[in-house]
Parts: C-alpha cells; sequence; structure tokens
C-alpha cells in the first residue's frame, strides 16, 4: 500500500525546480521545452566530452527559469568485480566514477555558458536490469545513483556554482522490469530528489491493454513516482498516456502532483501538446518539460513536432569524439525508445565514428502486435543533436534484424544504407537508412 507524502518539502523543491515567468502566465500557455540526452559515448574521456557539449547548449538555449538537465546513462548496473554505475544500452558500460566526472564536467560547462535562470543536473538511469539482479542488488545500485548526486552537489557547493542543483531520476517502465526490483531500485536512490520520467506500459487506459506490463498496478507506478523523495515527470506521447497517469493519480493515498511532463518529438503529441494534454486530464501538475531526443536547446512552443526540426542548435558547442562503436547487433537491448514507441523489443544495431552515432530498434507496435515497428535514433556529436523516427510496418508482427552488418566503424554511419528484418510470420525485408523507407520481399511494397 502506497504510504503518505510529507508534501512541504517537496512542494517546495518541486517549486524550486518548476518555476515560471509568473502566474498569469502558467494557466495560458505550457513552458518551453529543454532537452534531455541520451548518452552514447564509448569511453570515459568521450563521456565528458558529451556531457559538457549537453550543457554548454542547454546553457545557451534555456528560458529565464529554474529547469532540469536530465542525462540518461542507460541502465542501472552492479558489476561482479564490484562498484555500480550504468550501462550505455549495449555500447559501453560506466562505473559511478566517470559518470561523476561527466555530471562535473557538464556543472563546469554550465558555468561557462550560462547566460540565464537555473538548472538542476540530474543523473538518469533506467530499470532495465538484468535478470541476475536482486531486490538488494537494485536497492545498492540506487543508493550509489544517490551518492553519486550527493557528490555532484559537493562539488558545485565547493565551487559556488550557485545557479545549479543536482538530482537522480529513472525511466521506470513496467516494460523493462519487474515492479519489486525496480522498486527497490527508485527506493536506493530517492532518498534525495528524484525524478520518475517512464512511463504506465500496459496499465488502464492504453487500448486493447489487458494490464500493466510484467505484473505492475496501478500502486506500484504510484509508489516509484511519489514515495519517498519522487516526483512524477512522465512520459506523455499519446492521449491515453494522460488518463493513465491520471489514474496512478487518483489511485494514491495521499496528495499527488507532478513535476512535468516528458516529451518527445514525432511523437502523436508534441512535447507542448503532451504537457497540455496532462494538464488538462490530471491535477496539479507543474512547469516543466524535457524533450528526449530532442538536441535544439529550448525549443520554440509550436514546432517542436516538425520533422526535421532537431537540426537547429549551437554548433559551435559539440567536438568530435575520440573513439567510435563498431557497428553490432544488441540481443538484449535497453533501447533508444520507450516502451510506449516499441514493445517488446526484440533487437538493436548500433554504430558510431567520431562524429555521427546511429541505433536502430526492432520490435512490435505496444498497441497492436500484429505491425512491426522500427525506430532509427541519430547523434550528432559535432552539432549536438538527437533525433528519433519509428517506421510502422503493418501486418509483419513483432521484427528482428537478421542482416545488420558487422565491421569496421569508420564506414558504417554513412554506410552500407540497409538492414535487413525479418516479421515474426516469416515476412522479410530492408530497411533503407539513407530515407527511412522500408521495402517487403512480398511484392515490394514499401513503408514511408
Amino acid at each position: 500500500m502506497p504510504g503518505k507524502r510529507a508534501a512541504p518539502a517537496l512542494v517546495a523543491m518541486a517549486l524550486a525546480c518548476t518555476a515560471a515567468a509568473g502566474p498569469a502566465q502558467a494557466h495560458r500557455r505550457a513552458p518551453e521545452p529543454v532537452p534531455a540526452w541520451y548518452m552514447t559515448a564509448a569511453s570515459g574521456p568521450d563521456l565528458l566530452r558529451q556531457a559538457k557539449a549537453g550543457a554548454c547548449a542547454f546553457a545557451k538555449r534555456q528560458p529565464r527559469a529554474s529547469r532540469l538537465m536530465l542525462f540518461d546513462f542507460g541502465a542501472a548496473r552492479k558489476y561482479p568485480s564490484g562498484g555500480f554505475g550504468a550501462q550505455l544500452r549495449g555500447i559501453h558500460p560506466f562505473r559511478n566514477g566517470a559518470v561523476l566526472d561527466a555530471l562535473k564536467g557538464a556543472a563546469r560547462a554550465y558555468k561557462r555558458c550560462h547566460r540565464r535562470g537555473s538548472a538542476t543536473i540530474v543523473y538518469g538511469n533506467s530499470n532495465s536490469l538484468p535478470g541476475s539482479m536482486s531486490t538488494l542488488d537494485a536497492y545498492e545500485a540506487g543508493l550509489h545513483q544517490g551518492l553519486t548526486v550527493r557528490a555532484l552537489r559537493r562539488f558545485q557547493r565547493q565551487h559556488h556554482y550557485r545557479r545549479q542543483r543536482a538530482a537522480a531520476a529513472g525511466d521506470i517502465e513496467p516494460g523493462f522490469e519487474l515492479p519489486g526490483v525496480s522498486k527497490a531500485l527508485v527506493s536506493g536512490a530517492n532518498q534525495i530528489a528524484y525524478y520518475n520520467f517512464g512511463n504506465a506500459g500496459g496499465c488502464p487506459g492504453q487500448p486493447l491493454a489487458s494490464g500493466c506490463y510484467n505484473g505492475w498496478d496501478l500502486g506500484d507506478l504510484g509508489e516509484v513516482s511519489m514515495g519517498g523523495h519522487s516526483l512524477p515527470l512522465p512520459e506523455i506521447y499519446h492521449q491515453y498516456e494522460a488518463v493513465q497517469w491520471a489514474r496512478i493519480q487518483d489511485r494514491w493515498d495521499g496528495r499527488f502532483f507532478f513535476a512535468g511532463v516528458t516529451g518527445a518529438p514525432n511523437e502523436p503529441l508534441s512535447p507542448t501538446e503532451g504537457w497540455k494534454q496532462l494538464k488538462q486530464t490530471a491535477e496539479g501538475v507543474r512547469r516543466e518539460l524535457v524533450s528526449i531526443r530532442d538536441g535544439r536547446g529550448a525549443a520554440r512552443a509550436g514546432g517542436a513536432n516538425r520533422q526535421g526540426a532537431n537540426r537547429a542548435t549551437s554548433a559551435e558547442v559539440g567536438a568530435p569524439m575520440t573513439a567510435a562503436v563498431q557497428p553490432h547487433l544488441v540481443a538484449r537491448p535497453e533501447g533508444f525508445f520507450s516502451t510506449s514507441n516499441i514493445y517488446p523489443l526484440e533487437n538493436e544495431w548500433v554504430v558510431s565514428d567520431r562524429r555521427r552515432f546511429i541505433a536502430v530498434d526492432a520490435g512490435a507496435d505496444p498497441v497492436d502486435p500484429s505491425t512491426g515497428v522500427l525506430g532509427i535514433f541519430r547523434q550528432n556529436y559535432v552539432r549536438v543533436t538527437q533525433s528519433q523516427r519509428t517506421i510502422e510496418v503493418p501486418g509483419t508482427g513483432q521484427l528482428e534484424l537478421t542482416g545488420a552488418p558487422t565491421g569496421a566503424a569508420r564506414a558504417a554511419p554513412s554506410g552500407p544504407p540497409e538492414l535487413r528484418f525479418e516479421g515474426a510470420g516469416g515476412t522479410g525485408g530492408v530497411l533503407d537508412l539513407r530515407d527511412g523507407t522500408v521495402e517487403l520481399d512480398r511484392g515490394g511494397e514499401e513503408s514511408p
């Protein structure tokens, strides 16, 4: 049974991190989206470089408010040789020492590039945990995530970074892992300020859903979002997700409000539309809006969902990486797309050179399992942009990448341009990465 919340301290923290221009504006328009970053570096020095570039891009485009600067380091891990950290989506595992170095670099860069407002630098991970991780392991992983955030906060204070704070966060999704071990992860971390920027996959409100994924219920989601020092910052990509979170709010035994919303470009709802939808459906939605896979800095509210809009950003703050990711398949990926987009996720292909990174995820539509889905995630390290696109392939069922090339990384982001896939029913096809089109083997049909 979820416990009641100590409301006064939480209210003060939420207001500090989600302040806006004034009470009159709060009722008239949504906050401007600020970017949140998937970390994709293949080495410690590059992780630091990527965090510094993201923080500077954030600072140069930030509105006059206190906002969240969220870095998603991937799945929480306890390593067999000792220590804790995160696994960057099949790219590279990093211990919390390297994560802290990257977060300190972000703090320095934010100070150097700061123009207006203030920021809470957020260490995010996810509950995409290995099956070997016990509940105690998960609790310890969360605890060490929190200790890393405390170390960052000490660093900020020692250097008198008065316009900065620090917090933890989790992309907590029922589709990733069972509720018990996931709640242990959050419980270890949320002894400090903590934001849940996940979803409510499969829960009541989602079309054709028979129940929350992996045995979760609404009370479990309330616990990871509002228990301890947690605050919900849910993904709202579809209208039904606002309904799901309103039901979680109704289920909670105590005061339940939202720090804001997590959105993403090129979804059925833009980040701005997602924030407005939750505000219309639920109560107590604060003025925070982070945009995953959106490298444009503080995007203008009206244009957050345009195809290709990610290209305009602060190119001068980025730099090439020193290490590349050789092209390879990831058999049990966490993925670069929410389970709101692709579920189940079958496998993934990743590659990078020193300037660009590409990942392709393959699976099914969570609402219509007869429809296969391919997701293309791209990052430009020099332009400091991240973008995404999903491609639906009706009638194939869940997709799997079967002809993904491996080999020298230096040629992969620009070629080879084609990846083969196969559906659960045996239908195969080719994804052309040059234009994001799909050609099926049967009769050459194409999907845009």
